[in-house]
């Protein structure tokens, strides 16, 4: 296992080496890789029981904690042709200032610094903030894994569902992540065994990317043409009457009853407003909070619960087309579920009131 975890400290370390070559836009994944290295390496020297004699090495990974989180999350933006500056020194200031924490351990004779690795839970006042703040830095790191998972499904919005999938191998990466840090976090607080873990879990995915890099290298540029493009598509919806357009879609339903159409889809309601799908999938999903099946089939319940109630002499089954539904089934779980009964009991219940 020790060979094992050395060996991703490496694979890391030349990543990011062969990052710095490229000399382009990709640098802050080259600082990322050189961030996650020296990790690593403190990882594989802890649990290698080799740290005792490389003291100089104590901690010294507890500032590029707090840097690898904010450079993978401004590698993908960039990506996405999102601005730089829409990461600012503020997200990079817990690390600088872990750095000026760390100062006086660093400078500290050896002897307290033995101290330190060996006795758990560390006594000292000082030593206790420092583990606190290693234990910070771990958590900081879940952050922007789900910052990212949450910008790339908004993304996928406004794409096609075949689009959307050049992001699913990022989106196993990002989730992943989250699940080893999360075992970081109940190893150092909890249950030391687990480190060990989460230590090989984090290597293997270094292991995960270098191989993906190695025999897809198409990945990478996919990612960037089609987040460029869920962002154009993004920026579209800016300038847009979103009231406008959620009273006029309304109006649609209530006085054309749109919803009664069987085959009425995303696009052909988008054609109808005449704006972009996306732009419509963006309103129904952020702006009101609901899916566009779920919109329709709102009106569909409301048309099939009036015509069981004003038309006795119609049968069920024909109240179920007559209110743009397709399947039987379907219907009876849908009504079930919102009116809490069967539309037979349900017209029954309203002719005895």
């Amino acid at each position: 296992m020790d060979t094992f975890l050395a060996f991703g400290a490496g694979l890391s370390f030349l990543l990011a080496i062969s990052e710095f070559i490229r000399k382009n836009k990709r640098q802050p994944i080259g600082f990322f890789f050189l961030s996650l290295s020296i990790v690593q390496f403190h990882l594989y020297l802890e649990l290698s029981n080799q740290l005792k004699e490389e003291l100089w090495f104590a901690e010294i990974h507890i500032p590029f904690l707090f840097f690898t989180g904010p450079l993978a999350y401004l590698y993908f933006r960039r990506l996405g042709g999102l601005p730089a500056k829409a990461l600012n020194l503020v997200h990079f200031a817990p690390g600088f200032a872990a750095f000026l924490f760390l100062l006086p351990f660093v400078l500290s004779d050896p002897n307290s610094k033995l101290e330190y690795v060996s006795v758990f839970p560390p006594r000292n006042i000082y030593f206790q903030f420092l583990f606190g703040l290693l234990i910070l830095g771990t958590i900081s790191n879940l952050v922007y894994p789900l910052l990212l998972i949450g910008k790339i499904r908004k993304w996928k919005t406004f794409l096609q569902k075949e689009e959307g999938r050049a992001f699913s191998p990022f989106l196993a990466l990002f989730y992943a992540s989250i699940f080893v840090i999360f075992l970081f976090v109940v190893a150092q607080i909890f249950f030391m065994p687990l480190f060990t873990v989460a230590a090989a879990g984090l290597t293997l995915i270094v292991c995960c990317v270098f191989l993906s890099a190695s025999i897809s290298p198409e990945l990478i540029v996919s990612f960037e043409k089609t987040a460029k493009e869920a962002g154009y598509n993004e920026t579209r919806l800016q300038g847009l009457d979103v009231d406008s357009v959620i009273q006029k879609m309304q109006e649609l339903m209530r006085d054309k009853k749109l919803y009664l159409d069987e085959e009425l889809t995303l696009p052909l309601l988008s054609e109808e407003l005449k704006i972009k799908t996306h732009q419509l999938s963006e309103i129904l999903n952020d702006k009101m909070r609901i899916g566009f099946r779920e919109y329709i089939t709102g009106f569909r319940l409301e048309e099939a619960s009036k015509l069981l109630r004003e038309e006795p002499q119609r049968s069920v089954l024909a109240v179920i087309y007559a209110a743009g539904f397709k399947s039987k089934s379907a219907f009876h779980k849908l009504f079930q579920e919102k009116y809490g009964c069967s539309p037979g009991e349900y017209r029954s219940s309203y002719s005895k009131n």
